[in-house]
Parts: structure tokens; C-alpha cells; sequence
């Protein structure tokens, strides 16, 4: 998950007019106003690894914080309203309130300091989403820190706190992700990624880069959980470790890589 993989990812952003201006030492030359803007290169690959991110919190949200989740905010009211009737086996409502709490907690602190400024072109992550990115990653360490010192098993109410805490992670990097605009895309809900991509594998038109990086999260959302529940299995303590890694990779990409902001199309 070094830097190195960050330039490998697929697509390319194509810039407005206003934002490329003349050919400058990358080449660009101005688009139309109307071209599609899609992430670049370093940028995909951060949604990859933020989508294996995702996944990886999610389940260890589900196997060890009270079988819910903490970026599926659509499974917790179903498992909300499960709660409800008591039909299930899945325990009463706290657990799907507390995730719904924490992630509703990360959105609203970061989306009204998300927004783009009028300089900043649409090509660009904006750099409070980066730095809100770097934020969770943060609150992540503090996460995989705590939950190493209580042995992969904290007792309540630190289990709960835990869980409030991990879902805020994914408030906050789903509202970074939309600050982004074109360039960025959802942070932990994927079910539109798959409908979009089955709907252009079935119908006319070719498969492009673009989808190529949408079918590239989904994988790496399951190699995130899986890759979270063999630790946990293993070695419960460094869990949490998982998601941390996964999005430290992924902020590294958009703070290292030296071409991170601008892709221009290729001649």
C-alpha cells in the first residue's frame, strides 16, 4: 500500500477551461467547459484504499461491536427497526442508534467546511477535504491505540464508545469524499458504484477506465473486511490496526504523490 502504487491507478481527470489554462510542463490544454471531471490517478487510488477502509471497519463494527455497522447508515435502520419488533436475534437499539449518532456526528462536523472555494477548480481535492481525510486517520490511530490497550475487548461503556467513535471515522470520510465533488465519490456506500456498473456492462457503450476503478472499490471494500476479520481472528488486539493502515495508505496517495492534483488528458 505504499506511495509508489498511487500512480497506477485508472482514469483521468479532464480539467475545464478555465481551470487548465495554457499547456503549462504536464502538457494540458484547455477542454471545453462541459467535459466530465473524474479523479485522477493518485486520486483513484485513494478512493480504492478508502474503500478498503470502509469495509474493514465495517465489519469488525459488525463481529465486534454489536453486529452493526459503521458506515452502512441504510443496514443500521434496518437493523434499527429489527430492533423494534422483536423478531431478531441482533440485540435492542442502542447499537444501531449509537452508529447512526457517530456518523451522523462526523457528517456535520465536516460538511460545512468541505465546501469548494471559487479558486479552487473542479479537478482539485480541496485541501480542507485532505486535511479532514488526515483527521480521521487520526482519530483512527486513537481508535487502533485504545483498542490495542484493552486487548482487542474493551469492556462497556468503552465497546460503545468505540463504536460511536469508528462510525464518526466514516461520517467524516464520506463528507470529505462529497466535498470533493466529481472528482471524489462515496465513502462507505457502494450499492450505487455496483447498480452503475452492471447497468453500463449490460447496456450499449464500453466498459472504460472509469469503471474499471469503480469495480477496483468494490473489490478492495471486500479485501478491506476480509483483511480486517483474519486479524481480528489472529490477533484481536491489532484489529483496529486494519482500517488505520488502510486509510493512511489512501491520504499518503493525495499528500505524496507529486502529480497528485492535476491529470490532463494524453494526446
Amino acid at each position: 500500500m505504499g506511495s509508489a502504487w498511487c500512480g497506477a491507478g485508472p482514469g483521468t481527470v479532464l480539467v475545464t477551461s478555465s481551470d487548465s489554462g495554457h499547456s503549462g510542463r504536464g502538457g494540458g490544454t484547455a477542454l471545453s467547459p462541459t467535459e466530465p471531471v473524474r479523479p485522477g490517478r493518485a486520486q483513484w487510488a485513494a478512493l480504492i484504499l478508502f474503500a478498503g477502509a470502509s469495509g474493514a471497519v465495517d465489519v469488525l463494527a459488525f463481529i465486534a461491536l454489536g453486529r452493526v455497522f459503521a458506515g452502512v447508515m441504510t443496514g443500521n435502520l434496518v437493523l434499527l427497526g429489527l430492533s423494534f419488533t422483536g423478531t431478531g436475534d441482533e440485540g435492542g437499539p442502542a447499537a444501531p442508534l449509537l452508529a447512526l449518532a457517530g456518523y451522523v456526528a462526523g457528517v456535520a462536523v465536516v460538511a460545512p467546511f468541505t465546501r469548494r472555494r471559487p479558486e479552487e477548480p473542479e479537478s482539485r481535492w480541496p485541501r480542507a477535504v485532505v486535511g479532514w481525510l488526515a483527521a480521521e486517520v487520526v482519530l483512527l490511530a486513537a481508535v487502533a491505540a485504545g483498542w490495542a490497550a484493552a486487548d482487542g475487548a474493551p469492556a462497556q461503556p468503552w465497546r460503545d464508545v468505540v463504536l460511536v467513535a469508528v462510525s464518526a471515522a466514516m461520517g467524516v470520510q464520506s463528507a470529505a469524499l462529497a466535498g470533493a465533488g466529481a472528482a471524489g465519490g462515496p465513502g462507505t456506500y457502494f450499492t450505487g458504484i455496483l447498480t452503475r456498473l452492471v447497468a453500463r456492462a449490460t447496456g450499449p457503450g464500453n466498459v472504460g477506465r472509469a469503471d474499471m476503478g469503480s469495480l477496483a472499490r468494490l473489490v478492495t471494500l471486500a479485501a478491506g473486511a476480509a483483511s480486517a476479520a483474519l486479524v481480528y481472528a489472529a490477533s484481536a488486539p491489532w484489529a483496529m490496526a486494519v482500517p488505520l493502515l488502510w486509510a493512511s495508505a489512501a491520504v499518503t496517495c493525495v499528500t505524496v504523490s507529486p502529480r497528485r492534483w492535476r491529470r490532463t488528458p494524453r494526446e
